[in-house]
């Protein structure tokens, strides 16, 4: 059995090698290949002796790399095969923010937790909905619609305040 390729998913046969040093090297390529073709973190894929291990680093240099403040926690990272496929992903819940939330006021909801911009749209104009039937004049500053994740929750907290 082979303990790096358990499915043989690279079909590299170990017979061709004369050690498993060099089995390894060839499997790493594989992995770079698959997961960061364009070299576009700064994770060496020679520091890793598994598949998964090598994925995990990169899952997180992805977000360390392109989202430091870690804005967007909500995307499952299982489902992305690249870092160009994150990218897209990431670029996408940009652009949703520069349509939906130019002045940033719903900053504190996580646009990777939609599938789509109609979905987080639904939810920035519910929260809008709150503000403006609740507190129509802002009189209540500190207590963020953003924080709640039901209407009867920022109601409650605006009458307890």
């Amino acid at each position: 059995m082979n303990k790096y390729d358990k499915d043989n998913a690279y079909k590299l046969d170990l017979s061709d090698y004369d050690c498993e040093e060099e089995y390894l090297d060839d499997l790493r390529v594989c992995w770079q290949d698959k997961y960061d073709p364009n070299t576009k973190t700064n994770v060496c894929v020679d520091d890793y002796d598994t598949e998964a291990v090598y994925r995990e680093s990169l899952v997180n240099n992805w977000q360390e790399t392109y989202d430091p403040q870690h804005r967007f926690n909500g995307f499952e990272f299982e489902r992305f095969t690249s870092v160009d496929d994150y990218l897209v992903e990431l670029n996408d819940r940009l652009d949703w923010i520069k349509k939906c939330d130019l002045e940033g006021i719903f900053s504190k909801i996580d646009p990777s937790k939609y599938d789509n911009m109609f979905q987080y749209q639904h939810v920035l104009d519910l929260r809008k909905a709150w503000k403006n039937k609740y507190d129509p004049d802002n009189i209540h500053n500190e207590i963020d619609p953003c924080d709640y994740s039901s209407v009867e929750e920022y109601h409650k907290a605006l009458m307890d305040d």
